[in-house]
């Protein structure tokens, strides 16, 4: 199961129009293929409750920083946080 600061992978997107944040000048919507970390999990013990998940440009800026269900994401890498 996915867990906080995992890197994940955007693999499909069941929402057409979701609400998202970012940096004004780098700012957009999630896509497909998109890299990002899990910040935060709503409910850790629900595998079906959302997570938010920030994707960053290589200087730092938030380029969205979205919730989605983990059916929508793949892991990439685990955190060195919840190896321990």
């Amino acid at each position: 199961m996915l867990k906080e600061f995992d890197r994940v992978r955007v693999v499909r997107l069941d929402q057409a129009h979701r609400e998202f944040q970012g940096t004004d000048g780098v700012r957009r919507a999630p896509r497909i293929g998109d890299v990002g970390a899990i910040c935060h999990e709503y409910e850790p013990e629900n595998p079906l409750a959302p997570v938010a998940v920030e994707s960053v440009d290589e200087m730092g800026k938030t380029v969205w920083l979205a919730d989605f269900s983990r059916e929508e994401l793949e892991l990439v890498s685990a955190s060195a946080a919840g190896k321990a």
